[in-house]
């Protein structure tokens, strides 16, 4: 039953200080020292341990981990961190608690913040149990406790077999770990038998009026109580008390109250963070109890295929978020571990966090109701939805966790779990169930089911996914820029299609009328810095990364990770750059969700993030560069290509993609510069005004490239005039293709062939293309991204579904200043003109070399294999000079980036410069291919 009270019109408003609402429970503190046993047996039941006193003892809250209790490991996993203490199973805790006097005929609770399936004795009578995990488990213990002395038993469970929701990452050794314990806040609550059982609020902006829910518990039958709303607001560390409201109505289950905010509203969204806090005190003479809740006055709403908050457009930059928390194992439960990550992610532009089938604790949400960030939380559940009584379980959290969250205006979308590939009519009716139970946050029914190809119910407000529905694997339907090869061919697009900044995902978008948010896009991964492994000194250690650190020192490249990670990082920053701007292009488009802003140590070890497992800096691309992509206003070049040559016009396009506060009319400024930094054109553009939460092209550039003679790498700048919003792009100018190339003295063959090896035998030089059917055995493929996510996962997925799996390369490593690049203008990093270079090659593995020598142009291997590979590297052979490139660049005839590449090493042949330093035999050679 429900009493409707809308009480602005009716209340008497009484202007009573808010410092007047005292707390009206009484609490015991839990925390501290427990009593503890482990149940490797699980005996403990049938034994009646609850009757037995413990000798063991761990602090609380805490894990078995972090009270090194378990079993310590003596193995190692490359499949992620290790734990260094490992229990799976039933473990027991106790305490004993006296209770006072004045918990006398009260209602007691028990409240455990966060734990796994648990039952509870006092003095061993059985309370009950909960399989609640992803909100905080309560326990009504009023006829166990009387004043005086008590014990209290808990029987904590982390069995899988208890918790049959997939490899999620509520509990995944991948991730958070599956530890066993009590985290966060634990304690004995006393407060009056007639209590507020439920407090929840639902801001409505139009009528300026937060809609309040409050349920009373009424064990004691009165008949009318006294009702004081206490509100006051925070903003930028200033309150404010706002008038009390009071009335007087008879007790119901649950009323509906109403407090009018008028002028007192302040809108809550990414830039600004007005919390409001209400304090709910109920009275009936001396019964008087309270509840306070914090919210948000904000409209988080999809329009069409975007989003807005308060009526604006806002563009999702989100981060996949999985509970990496090395020093603890499992999740913070204080607010200021969460700001510090929260306020790094939003320093990278950052301003939504999708929870990658779990849900955090409380202070998450209060965090991210600080710093401003759009939560998406999720259901514990990756996989096929076929039990019903697991679809059962999975509401039940569901309810629990909205009646515990949602009133955080940070909580704006839910989603059911994780790439849900079966059981979607099950899936279908709890997001139902819980969309009638609290219609606040947007519902859909899971991140990426089925890959991308399971299309959106009814049900569903928004989709994720990393391709719209489609018959079969099309480019065309992708959110995304790459896949894993067994979902979709080679990679995707950015390992098929010629490198653009001139593609957006116009047709999937168009294919579906609710916002579209890209699933986990990027996914590229970076080769370690080893000294990293020196700040895991918590629950868990990377023993992976030191046995994956033992197989590079044993290829003999031990000192080379660090350039390693630089490299293979600066590549993948503009691989995340590509991602990102691709979806900003994009018109209609709501958001992405990175894979990953940090690393994720888990899952084969996914290195894939520019901030490591701590959400630290690796360095490997500036913060400045990053935000350029990733920004609430990007400035975005269109043009069709990356190589040009000289008998071209230069042409792009200016978008503006501006989700930022409102309009946008400053003067953009574009010039091009060449590698020295000298400027060869600018002009300042004046267009129309763009409206927020649109991305227009507002202009458009010409550069004639006639008159540049020399091989040349440029960079176009574009910048909005008194911002910082700026962004910059590569292009590389070359002479026009010559079909036949003059070889000077150098011997071109494409095997060692007798030809070949007389020539270095006469002490003549040599440049061999190698077949790539001769190589076979030697080499792996060529591959343009870094490799996804991590090779020794995908490799096995792919060869159990007879498919075929990536390269697992992670990018170049080369010396620009070296002579071979006199005529090739390049980084030390792959860039998007060694595209077609790449694409045709076959790196050898060159482990048999000498322990120090190194390939002119190096292909970094992935750190599960670790095999030196050459793209380009010379050998002395008797007296002649070999230069091998494992790349069929006299085969590209029509790819002007390549054969300026082969100009350039024939010009470096038919140099002095030409002189290698390391001797091989033929017999050494003939082994090598």
């Amino acid at each position: 039953m429900k009493t409707h009270f809308w009480l602005f019109p009716l209340l008497l408003i009484i202007a009573i200080s808010c410092s007047q609402t005292t707390e009206h429970r009484e609490y015991i503190d839990l925390s501290g020292t427990w009593a503890f046993a482990l149940d490797t047996a699980e005996v403990g039941i049938e034994e009646q341990w609850y009757l037995n006193d413990f000798s063991d003892s761990v602090e609380l809250p805490g894990t078995t981990d972090s009270n090194q209790k378990g079993f310590k490991r003596t193995d190692t996993t490359t499949m992620h961190l290790n734990r260094v203490f490992d229990y799976e199973g039933p473990a027991w805790y106790q305490k004993k608690v006296t209770v006072p006097e004045n918990f006398q005929d009260k209602r007691i609770q028990l409240f455990l913040e966060r734990t796994k399936p648990s039952k509870v004795w006092i003095d061993g009578e059985l309370v009950g149990g909960s399989i609640i995990m992803q909100s905080p488990q309560r326990f009504d213990v009023t006829e166990y406790l009387s004043p005086g002395e008590h014990t209290i038993t808990l029987r904590i469970d982390n069995s899988l077999d208890r918790t049959p929701y997939g490899h999620n990452h509520l509990y995944s050794d991948d991730t958070q770990t599956n530890w066993n314990g009590v985290i966060g806040d634990l304690h004995l609550a006393a407060m009056p038998k007639t209590y507020i059982s439920n407090l929840q609020v639902t801001p409505d902006v139009e009528n300026e009026t937060a809609r309040i829910q409050l349920d009373i518990d009424n064990a004691l039958n009165l008949e009318q109580i006294s009702v004081e709303l206490h509100m006051h607001v925070t903003e930028d560390g200033t309150s404010r008390t706002l008038p009390v409201q009071q009335t007087d109505t008879t007790v119901v289950e649950s009323l509906e109250l109403a407090y009018h905010l008028g002028d007192n509203m302040q809108l809550w969204d990414e830039y600004d963070q007005p919390l409001y806090e209400l304090t709910a005190v109920i009275s009936n003479g001396h019964i008087k109890d309270a509840k306070t809740v914090s919210f948000g006055m904000r409209n988080f709403e999809a329009n069409g295929t975007h989003f807005t908050i308060n009526g604006r457009t806002t563009f999702l930059r989100g981060k996949h978020e999985a509970a990496v928390f090395p020093e603890t194992g499992y999740t913070p439960t204080d607010v200021e571990s969460w700001k510090r990550v929260l306020e790094i992610a939003k320093s990278w532009g950052i301003n939504h966090y999708r929870f990658h089938s779990y849900t955090p604790p409380r202070a998450a949400f209060e965090a991210a109701d600080q710093v401003g960030i759009y939560m998406q939380p999720e259901l514990p559940f990756w996989g096929g939805l076929e039990s019903d009584s697991v679809a059962q379980m999975q509401r039940q959290e569901g309810f629990a966790l909205l009646k515990e969250y949602a009133n955080h205006p940070s909580f704006v979308m839910f989603s059911h779990g994780n790439e849900i590939w079966s059981g979607h009519d099950r899936v279908e009716a709890n997001m139902e169930a819980l969309k009638e139970f609290d219609p606040r946050p947007l519902y859909t029914m899971g991140s990426n089911n089925s890959i991308g190809y399971a299309p959106p119910r009814e049900v569903s407000d928004f989709f994720i996914g990393a391709r719209t529905p489609s018959a079969g694997d099309t480019i065309r339907t992708h959110t995304r820029l790459t896949h894993a090869f067994v979902d979709s061919r080679d990679g995707g697009i950015l390992n098929t299609q010629t490198p653009s900044t001139d593609f957006d995902y116009s047709y999937p978008i168009s294919q579906i009328d609710i916002p579209v948010v890209s699933h986990e896009i990027g996914q590229y991964q970076i080769y370690p810095d080893y000294d990293e492994i020196e700040k895991y000194d918590g629950v868990l250690r990377a023993w992976n990364l030191e046995k994956f650190q033992e197989r590079l020192e044993a290829s003999g490249m031990g000192e080379m990770d660090s350039i390693f990670q630089k490299a293979s990082g600066a590549w993948s920053a503009l691989s995340y750059k590509a991602e990102m701007e691709a979806a900003l292009r994009t018109q209609g488009m709501a958001g992405y969700q990175l894979l990953d802003l940090q690393d994720f140590p888990g899952q084969g070890t996914a290195l894939v993030g520019i901030l490591d497992a701590f959400m630290d800096d690796k360095g490997v691309v500036s913060k400045e560069k990053w935000l350029q992509s990733n920004n609430e206003v990007v400035l975005l070049l269109r043009f069709p290509k990356y190589v040009w040559t000289t008998g071209e016009k230069f042409q792009t396009e200016i978008q503006i993609a501006n989700y930022g506060q409102g309009g946008i009319s400053q003067p953009l400024k574009w010039r091009v510069k060449d590698k020295d930094g000298t400027v060869i054109q600018q002009e300042t553009i004046s267009y129309n005004t763009v409206k927020q939460g649109t991305a227009p092209i507002v202009a458009d550039i010409t550069l004639d490239l006639a008159g540049f003679t020399a091989p040349t790498a440029l960079t176009v700048e574009v910048s909005l005039k008194g911002t910082d919003y700026a962004n910059e792009y590569p292009v590389w100018i070359y002479p026009p293709v010559e079909k036949e190339l003059e070889t000077g003295v150098v011997w071109v063959d494409d095997a060692l062939s007798r030809k070949a090896l007389s020539t270095l035998e006469n002490g003549d030089k040599v440049l061999l293309f190698p077949r790539e059917e001769d190589v076979a055995g030697q080499s792996v493929g060529g591959l343009f991204p870094p490799n996804f996510w991590n090779y020794e996962m995908f490799k096995g997925i792919s060869e159990s579904n007879n498919k075929p799996y990536s390269p697992g390369t992670l990018g170049l490593l080369m010396e620009p200043k070296h002579p071979l690049f006199e005529a090739f203008p390049t980084d030390f990093h792959t860039n998007w003109q060694w595209f077609s270079i790449i694409k045709e090659s076959n790196p050898l593995i060159l482990d048999d070399t000498p322990a120090e020598y190194r390939p002119t142009v190096q292909v970094i291997d992935n750190l599960q294999r670790n095999h030196k590979l050459g793209l380009i590297f010379e050998f002395k052979v008797g007296d002649g000079k070999l230069l091998v490139c494992m790349s069929q660049l006299d085969k590209l005839e029509d790819k002007p980036a390549a054969r300026q590449l082969y100009r350039s090493i024939l010009d470096y042949m038919n140099s002095e410069e030409f002189n290698p330093q390391t001797e091989v035999s033929e017999e050494q050679l003939k082994n090598l291919f």
